[in-house]
């Protein structure tokens, strides 16, 4: 049964917080939800996922594989979820109204569904004879690789509806546990992401290096001249050709994406508690005023005196005169400012001193906290590199004999303080772990921004805000050493073009160092007192434009 369209989303949200008893997990990849959220059953859909996903599961698989793990995985939770409530039941009884758009994943998740329940899967999986052709910078990767080389056929994966059902009946042992589950439906998942990736046949026949540079710099202009749009952002971030613009990572085998109550430590709390000793007044007030202006610009108004629209009792008396006036109607108008949501991205390097790290703690709580009065969405991250001395990344190359330009030689540190759906209540605790010191620990802006970037771009506001707090440049010592200085610097910049090209209003907030150099729209502050300030009036600039601080009384 449809849901009324005015209250769709309040109920979709609603009711997920109630079935997960208030549970937050990461968001559902946007290719793998529900085709539509206008039936109840995707709304339990969606509510499954969050009480039955484990997020820890999700980085055992690369970028490739998500999509297709994340298939699986709500396959794993809806069946769990039939089972418990006859009402889910019910309203996910027919696969087809909760399936994907995306037909070939809308097909393997129709056979999971009936397969973990004990029923047979009659229909076909593999909908198309052959995988779909690989993405354009995977094409240009197989190119580069072959440079110089005698173009050979690359291997051809093989798949069959056999094979997957067979894989689906092995992991429908296994539903109660997530970890297991993972396990046993990897070797589909890698199955599926190299079918659906790796090209057909072996590459155009290149006759010399120089027709192939000329090729590629074909491509890369053409693929300069197009400009992001809203719903093509997280696609591009996410298949960015590393070569093609001069980045490379040696490997991804250590990074990681956790909360921050991963790694928290009671010692962190204790030093959130000396925080809340430091005198706020003057954060209070800028935050205060920060409030005013927001809720000023959200307000809705109304147009009086109209001839239709809404009746208007105060004005209901001039039906009486003698000559009456049929203008006893009111419009509402639209909020001045649109929805909106915020990623704040701190950078938590070594070089970020323990007074600009109290006052940024400060800021993001007070921010964050004004933010949610006013009813705008908000994540918080964070980011720095993993290891400092016993760096395994760095390790791995000397074993390989230094292969030279091997990129990033160290392990990404994402940090998830807040997601937009948490409430700040259960969540501002973690600022506890941006006061730690972390001497050592450095920062690779370019990916940094590429991450939270790609996030953002999911989210259904309308307008869409990032602002960075950062020390300064881009710096990793093993990586600078391997690959030069500007290395790290030209990848931010091109992150960066990127970014601003899209829907994402982007800030950035330097911290002691110019970053003004990086940044169109940067201020740079040399007192840490100065942090909170300057983060309260670019929020206002970003959220209210400037006809509407015009409009406002």
């Amino acid at each position: 049964m449809p849901l009324r369209t005015s209250h769709e989303q309040a109920l979709l949200e609603a009711w997920t917080r109630t079935y997960s008893s208030g549970r937050i997990t990461p968001s559902l990849l946007t290719s793998t939800q529900p085709a539509s959220l206008k039936h109840r059953g995707a709304a339990d859909a969606l509510a499954a996922w969050r009480r039955w996903h484990d997020a820890k599961q999700q980085t055992r698989f690369t970028d490739n594989e998500q999509s297709w793990y994340s298939l699986l995985e709500r396959a794993r939770v809806e069946t769990i979820a039939i089972q418990e409530l006859p009402g889910i039941a019910h309203n996910l009884a027919n696969p087809v109204t909760t399936a994907p758009a995306n037909k070939e994943m809308a097909a393997l998740y129709q056979a999971a569904r009936l397969i973990f329940l004990g029923m047979p899967a009659d229909n076909e999986i593999l909908l198309s004879a052959q995988p779909q052709p690989a993405p354009k910078s995977l094409l240009k990767r197989a190119l580069r690789q072959i440079r110089g080389q005698q173009p050979a056929a690359l291997p051809m994966p093989t798949l069959s509806d056999d094979e997957l059902k067979n894989g689906l009946q092995i992991a429908s042992h296994h539903l109660q546990e997530s970890s297991e589950f993972a396990s046993s439906v990897l070797p589909i998942v890698q199955q599926l992401a190299r079918f659906y990736t790796l090209p057909l046949t072996s590459p155009p026949q290149v006759n010399t290096s120089q027709d192939l540079d000329d090729q590629n710099e074909a491509e890369e202009d053409e693929s300069a001249s197009e400009e992001l749009t809203e719903s093509g952002l997280a696609d591009e971030l996410s298949e960015r050709d590393d070569q093609k613009q001069n980045y490379a990572v040696f490997s991804r085998h250590w990074d990681t994406v956790q909360p921050a109550s991963y790694w928290l430590k009671p010692d962190d709390i204790e030093a959130l508690k000396e925080l809340h000793q430091l005198d706020q007044r003057r954060i209070k007030q800028l935050a205060h005023r920060l409030q005013r202006r927001l809720l000023a610009a959200s307000q809705r108004r109304w147009l009086f005196d109209q001839e239709d629209g809404r009746l208007d009792n105060r004005r209901l008396a001039r039906l009486l005169d003698d000559k009456p006036i049929q203008r006893v109607f009111r419009i509402e108008k639209e909020a001045l400012m649109p929805e909106a949501s915020v990623t704040l991205l701190v950078d938590q390097s070594g070089s970020m001193d323990i007074k600009r790290r109290q006052m940024a703690a400060i800021a993001i709580e007070l921010a964050v906290h004004t933010l949610e009065n006013c009813k705008i969405r908000c994540e918080v991250l964070g980011f720095t590199t993993r290891y400092t001395a016993d760096n395994p990344v760095f390790r791995r190359w000397q074993e390989l004999g230094k292969p030279e330009q091997p990129g990033r030689l160290n392990a990404l540190q994402h940090i998830i303080y807040k997601i937009p759906e948490q409430p700040w209540r259960r969540t501002k605790h973690n600022l506890g772990l941006l006061l730690r010191q972390m001497p050592g620990h450095e920062n690779i802006d370019g990916e940094a921004l590429h991450w939270a970037a790609n996030r953002l771009s999911r989210q259904p506001q309308p307008r869409k805000i990032m602002i960075v707090i950062s020390d300064g440049a881009p710096y990793d010592k093993a990586t600078t050493q391997a690959n030069g200085r500007d290395f790290l610097e030209r990848h931010l910049r091109l992150i960066i073009n990127d970014i601003e090209k899209s829907p994402i209003s982007l800030a950035a907030i330097g911290t002691g160092q110019d970053v003004a150099r990086f940044y169109n729209n940067a201020v740079t502050v040399r007192s840490p007192e100065a942090v909170a300030e300057t983060l309260f009036e670019k929020l206002g600039d970003l959220l209210v434009p400037a006809q509407t601080n015009e409009a406002l009384p």
